[in-house]
């Protein structure tokens, strides 16, 4: 009996202790485990702190060494690249990378005083357009941007000087508010549309045609077009002698281009005459077509003074109703010959009697405008007052 106790009291024991050895091993190995885990964090913690002090030490190398100017696409010379970074930061060097401005765009205006680098080109057009004292060109595109468009800045300085264009933004037009200056005048479509001034304007190639038939009705007896309408009008000229067979059809000149001042006095004799209605027959002065010098006014010459017995005829024949007015039969040939020929040398009929709605003047059946023959002859064959095209409806 006591032999089986013993037995199994040994088996007990050695049961026991196996349990006790497992769960030892267990804790140490879970022990273990978790030592491993521990330090595979303490690794990977190490690794990544080591990649960052690296990167701060390679970023702060690079950046001692960095270039502002690397990607610049331009070549500069040593000597620009120091005034430029002496000059511009960071993000002014960026704004020229962007906006791709090249060194003769800023570099002539770099260091003058109030220079901004946003309008550089603004400057770069103004002074290669009209030049002009740096320092002076910079002040007014500072000043006066906003009232231009950098679209057509090349054509509004091609055609006004700066104190022309100083005294516009400033003063404005006496007549009406918000007008706008017509930026490229010597352009052959441009007419003067409403809301619209040529101000000052002159164009600068206006030659005198003197030797044609004239009288002209401002004080100033010159009579001057543009260089390219003398040749056409000369040859219009000579071939309305077709009409009566009379040199230059019987007709003279009364009006061509015509200056700012010489519409002011023209436009107080339109006031007094038609009134209210004056614009429908005349234009507000700095808004006249004259002023673009392309187009010339005819007029019939006007019949010599007949002594009194002449007179005495005349009205003598005025009693015979069948009799027709010679002069007012002549003024209609002409008024017809121009409307059906003057396209052939380039000219139409600015003021046609079937456009008054499109025009909003009145007939004037011998006023010319000259387009160019090629418009001339598509505006004829088409029907169309200046108002109705479109530049992409022909080619030049």
């Amino acid at each position: 009996m006591k032999a089986d106790k013993s037995a199994f009291s040994f088996a007990f024991e050695k049961y026991l202790s196996n349990i006790v050895i497992n769960f030892i091993f267990k804790v140490i190995k879970s022990w273990y485990n978790e030592y491993e885990v521990l330090n595979m964090k303490i690794k990977r913690a190490l690794f990544i702190v080591s990649l960052i002090v690296l990167f701060i030490i390679c970023f702060s190398k690079m950046n001692e060494s960095y270039d502002d100017l690397g990607r610049y696409p331009y070549s500069l010379t040593e000597e620009q690249r120091d005034i430029v970074l002496e000059q511009l930061n960071t993000e002014d060097i960026n704004f020229l990378v962007e906006q791709k401005i090249k060194p003769e765009q800023f570099l002539p205006y770099l260091e003058v005083e109030d220079f901004i680098l946003e309008n550089t080109v603004w400057y770069d057009i103004a002074y290669r357009t009209q030049p002009e004292n740096k320092e002076y060109v910079i002040a007014f595109i500072n000043k006066y941007r906003s009232y231009m468009d950098l679209r057509t800045l090349e054509d509004v300085l091609s055609h006004y000087s700066y104190n022309e264009l100083m005294r516009f933004f400033d003063e404005g037009d006496s007549f009406t508010e918000d007008v706008e200056l017509i930026t490229n005048p010597s352009d052959i479509l441009t007419y003067v549309k409403d809301g619209q001034t040529l101000y000052h304007y002159e164009p600068d190639d206006l030659k005198s045609i003197n030797d044609l038939p004239h009288r002209s009705i401002v004080s100033d007896n010159d009579i001057l077009v543009r260089k390219e309408v003398v040749k056409p009008l000369h040859s219009l000229a000579t071939a309305m002698k077709e009409i009566n067979d009379k040199p230059f059809g019987n007709m003279e000149i009364i009006v061509t281009y015509l200056s700012v001042e010489n519409q002011y006095e023209l436009y107080e004799k339109a006031k007094a005459r038609y009134g209210d209605e004056f614009i429908k027959y005349w234009d507000y002065p700095g808004r006249s077509e004259y002023q673009l010098g392309y187009s010339v006014q005819l007029m019939p010459k006007e019949k010599p003074k007949k002594d009194k017995k002449d007179d005495k005829n005349t009205k003598e024949d005025k009693k015979d109703k069948k009799n027709v007015d010679p002069t007012t039969e002549e003024r209609r040939e002409q008024a017809i010959w121009l409307k059906e020929n003057a396209y052939k040398y380039g000219f139409i009929i600015r003021y046609p009697k079937e456009k008054v709605e499109v025009t909003g003047k009145k007939s004037q059946p011998y006023t010319l405008r000259y387009v160019g023959k090629e418009l001339a002859k598509y505006m004829y064959d088409h029907d169309l007052a200046l108002e109705e095209v479109a530049q992409s409806d022909y080619q030049k």
